[in-house]
């Protein structure tokens, strides 16, 4: 769902599967703040992977372009690719 750089990736992850993903990471410093993405929804079975976005039963960002088109692997930044139709900057501190 996304490549790039790794200080680019783990920087600023653009994919809302990264950012649930790292923010699932312990935090070595325990009086540093930490905000946890917890997904929602139901796990598609790789039998019966959904239309569209493979993420989208999941995703806080979904809407209906997501069942209907998949997302292509876009530029989001130098060497930075991210597959979602709504790619952002990471809202969660890493």
């Amino acid at each position: 769902v996304e490549t790039g750089p790794k200080a680019a990736v783990y920087g600023t992850p653009h994919h809302p599967y990264t950012q649930a993903l790292l923010s699932a990471a312990p935090e070595p410093d325990p009086d540093r703040p930490q905000k946890r993405i917890i997904l929602q929804g139901d796990v598609p079975s790789p039998s019966s992977i959904p239309s569209g976005c493979s993420f989208r039963t999941r995703c806080p960002l979904a809407q209906e372009i997501c069942a209907r088109e998949r997302p292509p692997l876009a530029p989001v930044g130098d060497g930075h690719l991210a597959a979602c139709h709504f790619a952002k900057p990471n809202p969660i501190p890493v």
